[in-house]
């Protein structure tokens, strides 16, 4: 785990780069997000990642987000930051919507991380920062497309004869 001081702050950075089949998502909050630990499939067996944030702080609340994977995945995060803290966060996936979990307050920094068009695929991963007992950040990884969509590339417009052309 890498540390970097911000604002005189230590920071503990924490990554879960390539672990992108999600089941389930571990969620301890109060005032703040006190930490987030994933569960995900790989190689056909269920793997729990680290807890990020508090080891050990106890937390009023505690919610266990479960996703219906394989057919349900992440599509975008949203929450709301104050003072270097995560104070809420919401997971959306393609079949609706986890939370808000945490405090909501209006004049908190408010953020959401959209995923691209094939979201399945292209979800590569969580990464953030903790802060003593909190989850002070929380980001994504995209992977990039490696094969044209056929939507994408499809040529829907039919192309005028030279007599349709006014000039």
């Amino acid at each position: 785990m890498a540390a970097r001081s911000l604002r005189q702050r230590e920071y503990a950075a924490w990554d879960e780069e390539g672990k992108n089949k999600i089941v389930q998502i571990f969620v301890s909050h109060d005032e703040n997000i006190n930490s987030i630990q994933f569960q995900y499939a790989q190689n056909g067996t269920l793997v729990l990642s680290g807890r990020h944030g508090s080891t050990s702080k106890y937390s009023r609340n505690f919610d266990v987000v479960e996703l219906n994977y394989p057919s349900e995945y992440i599509t975008w995060i949203s929450g709301r930051t104050s003072s270097g803290c995560l104070c809420s966060i919401t997971f959306g996936t393609n079949h609706g919507q986890y939370g808000p979990f945490g405090r909501f307050n209006s004049s908190d920094d408010e953020f959401t991380l959209r995923l691209g068009g094939n979201c399945h695929s292209q979800f590569g991963g969580f990464h953030g920062t903790s802060y003593n007992d909190v989850v002070a950040s929380i980001g994504v990884y995209l992977k990039p497309n490696t094969t044209l969509n056929h939507s994408l590339h499809k040529n829907t417009a039919k192309p005028k004869k030279e007599k349709d052309i006014i000039m």
